[in-house]
């Protein structure tokens, strides 16, 4: 199957139809999932591709979006720790990297899988995690 064309007009309206739909700011992440499925709207890599940013992207659309790129800070280490040790109690947790990355996709206010590598080799914070040390405060 052809990948659709997709105009700059018709990229910064999908953009203003997501976070008219989602509110703002408008993540990326955010703005890829209300994408899935929709033939009239392009992934966040094409949107990135043609704008240079996803900043740049959502500037075109007149969409506010979160500037500071220290996600990595949202949680402390204790909080990391703590959230991956209720990702390793939640049932049908396999104890990977990929499935907790599958596991943060499908919930609020969790690191995702990326952001979680930026401050913990996986191995690490799982042992802590499983050792009890999350609640630390």
């Amino acid at each position: 199957m052809r990948t659709p064309d997709y105009s700059d007009d018709q990229l910064v309206a999908s953009i203003a139809a997501a976070a008219a739909e989602l509110g703002e700011p408008l993540t990326a992440g955010a703005y890829d999932a209300w994408q899935r499925g929709r033939s009239d709207a392009a992934s966040p890599a094409l949107v990135i591709r043609r704008f240079g940013s996803w900043i740049e992207a959502c500037t075109q659309a007149g969409v506010a979006t979160n500037k500071t790129r220290s996600t990595s800070r949202r949680w402390s280490d204790d909080d990391v720790v703590a959230i991956v040790a209720s990702y390793l109690r939640s049932p049908g947790s396999t104890g990977t990297f990929a499935d907790y990355s599958a596991w943060a996709r499908a919930q609020d206010g969790v690191p995702s899988g990326a952001t979680l590598r930026q401050r913990f080799p996986w191995a690490e914070v799982k042992e802590r995690a499983s050792a009890g040390r999350g609640s630390d405060t």
